[in-house]
């Protein structure tokens, strides 16, 4: 009940607010492979669908470093295609840096991934801060449930970048998200997710709320307990 209780405390009421909502679908669906104790690898592909069929694809290789228990950077590679307003597609290469923190109070995960996105050809005539420069900061949290592998996720991450006409980073999103995942054998990572996209400082342009679904498969992690696999999967890492 305590941990119903907070997963409703952390879901902000955001539907009313200065900008418009549309709905999107999201899917994401990955293999992830252990190279040993401390190095994997992943490739995941991602598609965004709304009113007008896809808006957003993208696939991406990462690889991964466990430094210890708590410390995990990592490094991304997405070549992403983005429907304009014009209805024709843009392609831009993004690399992504991160750096994941982790610590466990009983059952209770707490996580923090700091990022940091370079796009290598934004064009300045359809900006979007999701896909642009950013410094990126998500705070997390989870529970593992007793007896069961069914594993509820809370999170906020904050999108810090340009604004036209303003010089420096400032906060111009955020994104909500609360769902759950549900590892299966130590290798299969589900999760379902609603997110609310907020636009911040962004007068006219559109909030999305957003149903999510990621699917992971792991290779090579017989030995590693099923609530691990929850936390591999794409949106969580």
């Amino acid at each position: 009940m305590r941990i119903v209780s907070l997963l409703l405390f952390c879901l902000p009421i955001l539907a009313f607010g200065q900008n418009s909502t549309v709905f999107q679908v999201w899917n994401e669906a990955g293999v992830s492979y252990k190279l040993d104790k401390k190095q994997s690898i992943a490739f995941e592909l991602t598609t965004r669908h709304g009113a007008g069929g896809v808006q957003t694809f993208f696939p991406q290789l990462s690889y991964r470093f466990k430094l210890n228990k708590t410390i995990r950077p990592s490094i991304d590679y997405r070549y992403i295609g983005s429907r304009t307003n014009e209805g024709n597609f843009t392609y831009q290469h993004r690399l992504n840096a991160n750096l994941q923190l982790a610590h466990e109070i009983n059952r209770l995960q707490l996580g923090l991934r700091l990022r940091y996105q370079h796009t290598a050809n934004r064009l300045a005539d359809n900006f979007e801060p999701e896909f642009g420069q950013a410094f990126r900061i998500k705070p997390s949290l989870s529970y593992d449930i007793k007896n069961t592998d069914l594993e509820p996720q809370v999170s906020a991450e904050f999108f810090n970048g340009p604004m036209d006409g303003q010089n420096g980073y400032h906060l111009n999103r955020i994104r909500w998200s609360v769902g759950f995942g549900y590892a299966i054998n130590s290798t299969h990572a589900i999760e379902i997710a609603y997110l609310y996209d907020q636009r911040i400082n962004s007068p006219g342009a559109l909030n999305r709320a957003i149903l999510n679904f990621s699917y992971g498969y792991s290779l090579g992690n017989e030995k590693v307990k099923k609530k691990e696999a929850n936390r591999r999967n794409a949106r969580f890492l």
